[in-house]
């Protein structure tokens, strides 16, 4: 008897059954979106703003009039944008750790705190997982998001380091998910390619362990889901997400397409280089507004991540995330690479554990690699006409051999970058 689900329930009907509102409405939009419940969400929000937010009290009350955000302009002008009817201390803290450049703290109100448990439920139950069940959660566990063993018992979750991913850390990862009875797998996308490896070398296959994998925070390789779904018997998922704001999208276990969460957040798809909207195909910019969060509006909020996108019958689809805006790589000529390029190619090389890849100036690229032992110079040759076929036959490609991809503050591997800011 999963006694976590019935107890969860039980606690937000006492309360006012407002975690069971918005999950209902987030089951009825997977039938109908219901466009004009969003608009009204929205112009609510935008009237509470400018009336509640010295930031936007001279704003029209029109999406496409308010200013598109980043993290630095929120920070820069945080007492202004946070609403006058909430005192800061009594707000629930969502932070993220400057990956990205950008440390940045998200204020959100007990009416945001519902939203997000309620999404992560639902879309839970879209990775055929229920809440309550036994979830092996997989990453670096820095400090800042250490979980308390009463919290991890209530939650029913099995925390798992990964700041490694040698054969032993790897060994243990396979060891504990048979051990523990675990029936889902949250990860990176990056520890399911090494782990995909190591299951390939040793001939693992086990169909009794797992319902559901769910990769979060990179790219998932396309291969990768296929093999571990066969090798488990069970989907994978991919999900967007963000610690500001909270689950975006996912895709259905099967293929790339994300379904995105309309019914908490309005979404914009924006042209890199101005405020203009994108046409369907084009890559854009994915700009969020945050239906719940009256305390710390994110209205327009600029994610930083690029993506491709669709819309059919009225609802928008991301067909491919392209990851950040900032880490894009340009060949030599100063075209756009889709990021898919990079990792397609790079997980095709055999005998590669973990890599990275740094654009330095306009010609000069970085690949940086931890290889098992039977890697050779003809693997690396195969490496450098295959980038040179996509940068330009004039491009110089450095190798560097390490033993570990090294860790960011977040606890997450950056495996690209670019570090050319072009004039």
């Amino acid at each position: 008897m999963n006694w976590r689900w019935y107890l969860f329930w039980l606690k937000d009907a006492l309360s006012g059954g407002k975690v069971r509102k918005v999950y209902n409405e987030l089951k009825k939009d997977e039938v109908c979106f219901n466009k004009e419940n969003q608009a009204s969400k929205l112009n609510e929000l935008l009237e509470y703003v400018k009336n509640n937010c010295e930031y936007y009290k001279n704003y029209e009350l029109n999406i496409k009039k308010f200013p598109v955000m980043n993290k630095q302009i929120i920070k820069d002008n945080f007492d202004s944008i946070i609403s006058k009817n909430y005192n800061v201390d009594n707000l629930h803290k969502m932070s993220t750790s400057g990956s990205t450049g950008t440390p940045f703290t998200v204020y959100q109100n007990s009416e945001k705190r519902n939203a997000v448990l309620a999404e992560v439920i639902y879309f839970g139950e879209k990775a055929n997982f229920k809440f309550g069940e036994k979830e092996l959660y997989s990453r670096i566990w820095v400090k800042q998001v250490q979980k308390s063993k009463l919290r991890k018992f209530l939650q029913n979750i099995v925390t798992f380091d990964i700041s490694r991913l040698d054969d032993n850390s790897l060994s243990d990862l396979y060891d504990t998910l048979c051990n523990k009875k675990v029936k889902c797998m949250l990860s990176y996308a990056s520890t399911l390619k090494s782990f995909d490896v190591f299951l390939k070398n040793n001939d693992i296959n086990n169909k009794s362990v797992l319902k559901s994998i769910i990769s979060g925070s990179e790219l998932l390789n396309e291969d990768v889901r296929k093999n571990l779904s066969h090798r488990f018997g069970c989907n994978v998922y991919s999900r967007y997400s963000n610690e500001e704001n909270g689950i975006l999208g996912q895709d259905n276990g099967l293929e790339k397409t994300f379904l995105l969460n309309e019914t908490n957040y309005y979404f914009e798809f924006l042209k890199l280089d101005s405020d203009e909207e994108t046409s369907q195909g084009e890559l854009s910019r994915i700009v969020v507004t945050d239906l719940y969060n009256t305390a710390m509006p994110m209205i327009r909020y600029d994610t930083g991540d690029l993506c491709y996108y669709s819309i059919v019958d009225g609802k928008h689809y991301i067909t491919e995330i392209q990851g950040r805006r900032g880490d894009l790589i340009y060949s030599t000529n100063h075209i756009p690479l889709s990021l898919h390029v990079v990792t397609n190619n790079m997980w095709e090389i055999p005998n590669i554990l973990q890599w990275k890849f740094v654009q330095l100036d306009e010609k000069r690229y970085k690949i940086i690699l931890n290889v098992e032992s039977n890697f050779s110079y003809e693997n690396e040759k195969a490496l450098d006409i295959k980038f040179k076929e996509i940068l330009g036959n004039d491009a110089i490609l450095i190798f560097d051999y390490i033993d570990e991809i090294p860790v960011l503050n977040s606890g997450k591997r950056k495996y690209i970058e670019n570090l050319y800011i072009r004039k």
